[in-house]
């Protein structure tokens, strides 16, 4: 597990000071590892946002959806859609050693390495819906999360851009160590937004 910022893999409280291209170092640097380490801690958000898809998602409609798997790394999260019968998934990690990994699943449409951020990216269409999960520890250790992602979040609510579903999630259903945490998932409404 040598690399950069190996710490900050499970302390959260460390990524406070890196760069987002840091953190994409430093998921870079463990790419091929990445499962069976976190797998040693019970991690399990892609199936916790796999089965909310399959929950809310009529079956006959799962092919027709189109999702942004944010972050989706090796792929996780994508093979569960896809047992799902989701079949219209596209993968956004700015970790390209990690969607290199995913590659070898064959199961997203797309693979786009870029950050999720205010610039426009003309690869990613308006549109779909955008499911993920934050422990709650990360977002009390990230001002960016908690002063900058989730006011947005709200904000766009508000203003139409898409309609937030939020699940709270109890103690060890994201790990072993993670704690609570939060699964959001947007459902975007407009086609077309300025930031």
């Amino acid at each position: 597990m040598a690399g950069r910022h190996t710490q900050a893999r499970f302390e959260f409280s460390l990524r406070k000071n890196m760069t987002p291209h840091d953190i994409a170092d430093m998921f870079n640097d463990f790419a091929e590892d990445f499962e069976e380490v976190y797998s040693s801690i019970g991690w399990r958000p892609y199936e916790v946002v796999g089965d909310f898809m399959a929950k809310i998602i009529p079956e006959e409609n799962r092919s027709k959806l189109k999702v942004l798997d944010v972050g989706a790394g090796t792929g996780l999260l994508g093979n569960k859609l896809k047992n799902h019968g989701f079949t219209h998934v596209d993968a956004l990690d700015p970790a390209e050693k990690m969607l290199n990994v995913a590659k070898r699943r064959k199961i997203y449409q797309r693979y786009l390495c870029a950050f999720m951020n205010k610039d426009r990216n003309d690869a990613i269409e308006t549109g779909g819906r955008i499911t993920f999960t934050v422990p709650t520890k990360l977002i009390n250790n990230s001002d960016n999360l908690r002063d900058r992602l989730l006011p947005l979040i709200d904000q766009l609510a508000e203003e139409g851009v898409w309609k937030v579903t939020s699940v709270a999630l109890g103690d060890g259903e994201l790990s072993f160590t993670d704690g609570p945490g939060t699964l959001f998932s947007l459902k975007v409404l407009v086609s077309e937004k300025k930031f």
